[in-house]
């Protein structure tokens, strides 16, 4: 008997045979990235532990027979962050589901295959939600994902977590580290949380994320119609310097015309949120109205703008909003709030990664202090209007996401074209969707460009010392370091995984 029937022996008599895949599709499709990099070795075995105990004889028996570990949640990575170099054993987070929420204490003790969905409806009843806000794909990702791939934003509230090391050992941080003690607070001692977030899954496996929980508020909304980008960018960045939005989000053109495309099921989930929001009969209509209205001012700004800004009251937050309002006013034309209305009605979707036509959908990003958003901004678009003529040629189309949810600005250039869809998009389509989009053909010309453009992207955003999330194998974490910062990174996998099992090569590490 090989080594990996062994081991495959070993973990069904621990989890039941269903928990344990061997099937190929299974194992193809366990470490598939939504870019079609050069296909990497299917897994050697899929499993599904329901515990942390669970988890870590998994990595236990893995590690000592010789075999790489990666972790995956819902998988939808696009910088490779699940392509390790040989056959690993993949462990799934699905089962890893428990939620437990600590009201009085404002914390909730999360597994870490919960989706960010199931936690806000979750905490919805409680007039709470988590201080990080997870990422707009959190109807399916997971918050064990978005906390070891870092998502734009801040991670301030990820308390502790409860994290298998490489030789089964569990770990926990925060102040629940002492036994029996509360998980409330994560500055106890050094922080050992800051350790595992964005750390792609090299340190360990996490399999329970304590959050910091907030109190909802009451929120008003506004948008605008620019000419500008750059006019656009200064007023981002002084409307978070201030403090007067919570949340900011840029779609150029051809963003905005995908935002106000949706299929008629999307369409109507999303309105359906919007008008429970209102409150009323009468708001519902009003809301709805705008909803249409904003469709079409979406479709004709060059460039928009939409913010959010909370209060304890919403008259608080009408008169926080005056201000930013004043402010955007200078150089831009207001608009229908349709955009963060709908956000916040209904924050998470996974529609956006394909296109509303089913074309393949792919981002580059940097996060940016403020001095070198606007510069950034005027490289992407030169080198954007450089290729201009062969991305026609073979049918790509590049639009525009900004955000800020801190003291700097995410750009996130993003990428369409018609091409064959892979498995893992289509489990995520609508049946509809399925019948419309299956079958297409390879556009290997596109595919190339693309892969390109994504690599000169990046080259820019490092020009302008951009910080990235999901960095995987694609952003060059490692290679960028200082040799001081560099050494103490490699000192820490030496003394956590000196085997170096742990999801390989991830973040540049071998």
């Amino acid at each position: 008997m090989s080594s990996i029937e062994t081991l495959a022996a070993a973990l069904r008599a621990m989890l039941g045979a269903e928990h344990v895949m061997t099937d190929a599709p299974e194992l193809e499709a366990a470490v598939a990235d939504l870019f079609p990099f050069p296909r990497p070795a299917p897994a050697a075995l899929v499993v599904r532990p329901g515990s942390t105990t669970e988890v870590s004889e998994v990595v236990r028996q893995a590690c000592l027979a010789g075999f790489p570990v990666v972790a995956r949640g819902a998988g939808l990575s696009y910088t490779r962050g699940l392509a390790a170099p040989s056959a690993a054993v993949v462990v799934d987070s699905s089962r890893l589901d428990r939620i437990e929420i600590h009201a009085e204490d404002m914390f909730a003790v999360v597994g870490s295959g919960v989706s960010w969905q199931r936690l806000a409806e979750a905490l919805a009843p409680h007039g709470l939600r988590s201080q990080v806000p997870g990422p707009i794909s959190g109807a399916v990702t997971t918050v064990g994902g978005a906390i070891s791939q870092y998502v734009p934003g801040s991670m301030d509230g990820v308390i502790g977590v409860r994290v298998v090391l490489a030789d089964g050992t569990v770990a926990v941080t925060g102040s629940g580290a002492r036994a029996g003690a509360l998980p409330f607070h994560r500055h106890a001692g050094p922080d050992l949380t800051g350790l595992f977030i964005g750390d792609c899954g090299v340190f360990g496996i996490k399999t329970e994320v304590v959050l910091r929980l907030v109190r909802e508020q009451p929120a008003a909304f506004a948008s605008f119609a620019y000419a500008d980008p750059q006019a656009m960018v200064a007023d981002i960045i002084e409307l978070r310097a201030a403090g007067l939005v919570t949340r900011a989000l840029a779609l150029d053109q051809s963003r905005g015309e995908d935002a106000g495309r949706l299929e008629t099921g999307e369409a109507l989930r999303t309105a359906g949120a919007v008008a429970a929001s209102a409150g009323s009969a009468l708001g519902a209509l009003r809301e709805m109205a705008s909803m249409v209205k904003g469709r079409f001012e979406l479709a004709a700004a060059k460039w928009s703008l939409h913010l959010t800004a909370e209060a304890p009251t919403a008259q608080m937050a009408e008169h926080v909003m005056a201000f930013a309002r004043e402010r955007c006013s200078r150089s831009a034309r207001e608009i229908e709030p349709t955009v963060p209305t709908a956000l916040r009605a209904r924050p998470y979707s996974i529609r956006g990664f394909v296109g509303v036509e089913g074309e393949r959908w792919i981002p580059v990003h940097g996060m940016l202090a403020p001095s070198r958003a606007q510069a950034a901004l005027a490289d992407l678009e030169a080198l954007f209007s450089r290729h201009r003529a062969a991305m026609l040629a073979v049918g790509i189309r590049q639009s525009y996401l900004m955000s800020a949810a801190g003291p700097y600005l995410t750009i996130e250039p993003m990428f369409f074209w018609p091409d064959e869809l892979d498995p893992i998009h289509l489990k995520h389509l609508s049946s509809r969707n399925r019948e419309r989009f299956a079958g297409r053909p390879r556009n290997d010309a596109a595919r190339e460009l693309v892969g390109r453009l994504r690599a000169e992207a990046r080259e820019c955003f490092e020009r302008h010392d951009a910080a990235h999330a999901q960095a995987g194998r694609f952003y060059r974490h490692a290679e960028r370091l200082d040799a001081g910062s560099a050494a103490l990174l490699t000192r820490l996998r030496d003394a956590l995984d000196p085997d170096r099992r742990m999801n390989p090569g991830v973040l540049g590490l071998g």
